[in-house]
């Protein structure tokens, strides 16, 4: 088994796949949080939409731009989970 790639060593259709990955687990776990009433869901929806409308561009702007918008993806994720500890969301 390889080790995972980081996104500086990812090509840009890699990071693209990665972007869009992220933005559909963004827009589940924002369904789920609306659904329990957590005020992170709009904020989840709103970041997942856009990552679904821009990965592609997002991807090819280079890792850094793209770091950034994983680092708050991520960021929401865990909030998330953090409160509601049997979700799940996170994989």
């Amino acid at each position: 088994m390889t080790d995972p790639k980081t996104i500086d060593d990812m090509t840009v259709e890699e990071r693209e796949e990665f972007l869009v990955t992220l933005a559909e687990s963004l827009l589940l776990s924002a369904s789920i949080a609306k659904h329990e009433g957590d005020d992170l869901g709009l904020e989840m929806e709103k970041l997942g939409k856009q990552l679904l409308m821009d990965a592609a561009s997002i991807a090819a702007d280079g890792a850094r731009k793209a770091d950034e918008v994983v680092l708050t993806a991520i960021n929401l994720l865990a909030k998330f989970e953090l409160g509601n500890p049997g979700s799940r969301t996170i994989h």
